[in-house]
């Protein structure tokens, strides 16, 4: 019995190795199966194997779930691209001698997890069967993947409830009503003596002012010295009294 031999490396990591024995009549599940224990993989969302040509162009894929694709092929009778909806062959019912047509087969295997890594992967060899060995069966390992370290889950404690404090009621006294005024009754006797009492008090705070009493001779001389014409008939000779004012007025020009 025939045994396919197939060789795994990583283009991101380049010291990883993997080499597994598979028997051709197995799936293609149990290749994939076979990949993530030796690659200690875990928490797969989403798988596929891709089978490529020798340049590792994607073409037929082999899906771990049932998922729709769609995708452009070329058609010859319209002679150009069009769009189709293919669902494509599932891991578990298809068998890896159905899809190996060289003796170098190439494929894609990618993994879609907590992280996603892609793998080349090339059928070098097919040899026979040992019987002391279970398949498939990992022969060669080297290198490690580098892994995301995992946090613990937040541990949720129990959230104790403070007692509620309640603060006491402070009274506020109330403010007394105004008292209403009466109404104010007018006492005219006590106005009277209010307008007594405020004509006293003017009286005292008044300036005093001391008149000089002059008697009539001294207010006779006061008039004369001062040149003040009592009445006119005082004068009998009015043409000397012109003369006089006339000849004023003259030595006040020449002076």
């Amino acid at each position: 019995m025939l045994v396919y031999r197939f060789r795994l490396i990583s283009e991101e990591h380049d010291n990883f190795i993997r080499e597994i024995d598979i028997l051709p009549g197995q799936t293609f599940l149990d290749f994939h199966t076979a990949i993530l224990e030796s690659a200690e993989l875990t928490h797969c969302d989403r798988a596929s194997f891709y089978m490529t040509d020798k340049k590792y162009q994607k073409d037929k894929e082999i899906s771990l779930k049932s998922e729709k694709r769609q995708i452009r092929k070329y058609d010859e009778d319209l002679d150009e691209l069009v769009s189709q909806t293919v669902v494509p062959p599932l891991m578990k019912k298809t068998k890896l001698k159905n899809f190996i047509e060289d003796p170098h087969q190439k494929m894609i295997y990618e993994f879609h997890g907590t992280d996603f890594y892609s793998f080349h992967i090339e059928l070098f060899k097919i040899i026979q069967a040992d019987s002391a060995w279970s398949y498939p069966h990992c022969v060669k390992k080297s290198g490690e993947l580098p892994k995301k370290v995992e946090l613990p889950p937040p541990v949720i404690t129990e959230i104790v409830s403070l007692p509620k404090v309640i603060l006491p009621k402070i009274q506020v006294p109330k403010l007394k009503e105004p008292a209403k005024l009466e109404k104010v009754e007018e006492n005219e006797v006590e106005l009277v003596e209010i307008e007594i009492q405020l004509g006293e008090i003017l009286e005292e705070d008044a300036p005093v002012i001391a008149v000089q009493e002059i008697s009539g001779e001294e207010e006779e001389n006061y008039s004369r010295e001062d040149g003040e014409i009592e009445h006119i008939e005082d004068y009998e000779d009015l043409d000397n009294l012109e003369n006089k004012y006339s000849g004023f007025d003259r030595e006040s020009d020449d002076y």
